[in-house]
This record gives structure tokens, sequence and C-alpha cells, in this order.
């Protein structure tokens, strides 16, 4: 592929495509009110029904007037990649190297990706279980049991709940016997970061939860379930130029996101000590 035949379409689906697949985090929320993003600073507007009242009956029905809440979910990420291929670096190459940098550039927007949404720790509302990794006997089950009973006193559905751990939580998880791996529940179960089950909670994992150093090392085991967080992103810029002072193809793609939690009580946090 070269300049001549660059078609950003086709490119960005490429790209969208890429980062949809690395993605961890991204693809444990929703994206229900994903719309048009052209520039940093637009918004969208989550619009989502309160409770109705359940009412007895004496003969006559009083309809209520329903009512919903408004949320704003403001697009104020802006990432880029850029990079250049030399004329003499693609005729030699063996593969396309503008579709293998295409396939690292979605990963490492991916990436940051997952960072930001991993940040979100910080609005969970259903509370946090503290996990011990540094005890001679943890009690890892104990503490995704915890995590399930914070959930249900929050009302949360049980379907699509969802857990992404650590490295280090995870290896402590393959020492567990309660815990299923995925490879043991059929192929249909392996996906991106997918690893197995336990307590209800689909489990992931991700080097990207965040490690807080304070009077130890915690990692913060982000859990949930699918409508908690919103999301929304679009790569808004793909762009191929060629180089005005060297023999390079350039390109460069941008890429326009945003998250906000929407069901607070739909968050939790393992706050999982490490050694």
């Amino acid at each position: 592929m070269s300049i001549a035949n660059f078609k950003p379409n086709i490119w960005s689906a490429r790209l969208q495509a890429n980062l949809d697949k690395a993605l961890v985090f991204g693809g444990l929320v929703t994206r229900d009110w994903e719309g048009e993003i052209r520039e940093q600073g637009d918004s969208v507007r989550i619009n989502r029904p309160n409770n109705l009242t359940v009412n007895d009956y004496a003969g006559s029905v009083t309809y209520e007037s329903p009512t919903s809440a408004q949320t704003i979910l403001t697009i104020d990420q802006k990432k880029y990649v850029a990079f250049k291929v030399s004329d003499i670096d693609q005729a030699q190459a063996n593969v396309d190297l503008i579709d293998a940098y295409a396939n690292r550039a979605a990963y490492a927007l991916a990436d940051a990706v997952d960072q930001y949404l991993a940040s979100l720790y910080t609005a969970a509302g259903a509370g946090t279980v503290t996990l011990d990794l540094t005890a001679a006997t943890p009690d890892v089950y104990g503490a995704f049991v915890e995590a399930r009973k914070l959930l249900n006193k929050k009302n949360v559905p049980q379907n699509g709940r969802w857990v992404v751990v650590s490295p280090d939580v995870e290896a402590a998880l393959l020492q567990d016997d309660k815990f299923v791996r995925a490879t043991d529940q059929g192929d249909n179960m392996r996906m991106t970061g997918l690893i197995g089950g336990i307590a209800g909670f689909d489990v992931y994992v991700s080097n990207n939860v965040p490690e807080v150093v304070a009077t130890g090392t915690f990692h913060k085991v982000l859990f949930g379930y699918n409508d908690a967080i919103a999301f929304a992103g679009q790569f808004t810029k793909v762009e191929a130029l060629r180089g005005e002072s060297s023999f390079d193809d350039l390109f460069r793609s941008l890429y326009l996101f945003g998250a906000k939690v929407i069901e607070a009580n739909g968050l939790g946090v393992i706050d999982a000590q490490v050694a």
C-alpha cells in the first residue's frame, strides 16, 4: 500500500477493528449513546429513565409522568498516532509494513483507552473489598464472593458482570480450585483478556489495572457490569501524505473519545495488596 491508493474510510475501519480487538476495559462498557463525534469537546447526552412506582389497585388507576435523568458524556480525550515508512524499507520488507504499523497503532491507542477507563475506579460506588495477597493463605475466593454481595445489595443485574484483574491477582486465582478457567468452558469463551469465571463474574486480565503505592502496593481491581460505564470514541482524522524533504510515506490518525460512569452503584473495587 502507498498513498497513491490510500483510502481513508477503509483504513479507519481497519484501525477501529484492530483497536476493538485489543481493548479489555473498552469491551466491558456500553456504547449505546455513541453518536457522531467530530471535535474534542463534543458532548453525548445520555437520558436514563427513573424508576416507576408500583401501586395497590383499589378500583381506579392513577398514571404517573415518567421522568429521566440526563448525564453529559464529554469527548475530552484526544490521542494520535503518526509514523512514516521509507521507500527503501517498504521495498525490502517481506510483509506490508504499513498494515503492520497500522496494527501496532491500533494496539497503542487501545492501551491508552484502557488506561483511561481503568482510572475510573475512583468513581465506583458499590463499595471496596480488601484482599491481602501478601498473607500466608489469602482468601481469594472470599474476596470475589464479597464483591458479588456488594453488587447484589445494590440490585445490580446478574448478567454481564465482570472483573478485570492484574497479573498478580490472576496468579492467585489460578491456584484456587473454585476458579473456572476459560479454556474449560469451551472455545466460545475465548476472547480478548478473558481468562475464566468466579462467583458470577467473567474474569479478564490486564496490565492496565491501576497500581497505588501507600503503606504497601495495592492493585485497584475494578468489578461491575456492562451498563455501568458509557463510552464513545471515533477516528476523526486518518490521513496519508508524501514527505516533503524525504522519500517517505507519512501516515497519521486522530482518535477522540470520552467515558462517563453512569451507574456508580454498578461498580466496585477489590483493593488487592501485592508483594
